[in-house]
């Protein structure tokens, strides 16, 4: 079975599925001027390029793909050996990588680029780099599942095999109290954009939400519960 949608085309053999990209549309030369450049804004051609980003690939998998805030990199984590690269879009090329001890659970950017980063590894440390490299390690008590940012309080937030969501504060240097779940274990936590509440999964199969000017929590849902019954 095969899909053919524009330049991409798909292949489904034995359940694995294969992507092909071939570049069927024109690209623009580097040197070309800015008047130049600005009337292949209405070129259909140049609207419907594909381009490719130059070494995107790791060795076994690649676990973990996100885009810098400023939309200039593009930071992606992978295995084996653990390593991530950061690529910059304007070259579709690789900048630079960097090899961890253990697996990368998850990262989280803390700046608009990729001069901040935190990584949530398996062995149950995070590791701070900068632009220089690694910056700062440590470990949280259990083992961490998943991990967000929150801008407002430099809280760096970490879901575990814990009741607890472990809080570490970038800006104090420390761990801060953690917020109590109802859910014995946590797998994944995250943070609204629009109006800053943390909300996380447990292992039970609830929802339970924070708001961090309080610390506390605000609400719960049973995700999984059958049609009718009351929500916690």
């Amino acid at each position: 079975m095969a899909y053919n949608g524009g330049t991409i085309k798909s292949a489904s053999m034995n359940g694995v599925k294969l992507y092909s990209i071939s570049g069927q549309h024109r690209s623009s030369a580097s040197w070309l001027n800015p008047k130049k450049q600005r009337s292949l804004r209405k070129d259909l051609d140049y609207q419907q390029r594909v381009e490719l980003i130059q070494d995107l690939r790791f060795e076994t998998a690649t676990t973990k793909i996100k885009v810098t805030p400023d939309g200039e990199f593009v930071i992606a984590s992978g295995i084996y050996p653990p390593q991530f690269k950061v690529y910059e879009l304007r070259e579709l090329s690789l900048k630079f990588e960097r090899h961890l001890i253990s697996e990368i659970i998850d990262f989280e950017v803390l700046s608009d680029d990729y001069s901040k980063l935190a990584f949530l590894c398996a062995d149950r440390s995070i590791c701070l780099h900068a632009k220089y490299g690694s910056h700062h390690k440590l470990r949280i008590p259990r083992m961490g599942r998943d991990m967000t940012y929150d801008a407002w309080s430099c809280d760096l937030i970490c879901a575990a095999s814990s009741p607890d969501l472990y809080r570490i504060n970038l800006s104090q240097g420390r761990f801060l109290s953690p917020l109590a779940t109802q859910s014995p274990a946590l797998n994944v936590v995250s943070r609204s954009k629009v109006h800053g509440l943390v909300a996380c999964g447990g292992e039970d199969g609830a929802v339970e939400c924070f708001d961090m000017r309080t610390r506390s929590s605000i609400g719960r849902i049973n995700a999984v519960s059958a049609v009718g019954e009351d929500d916690q």
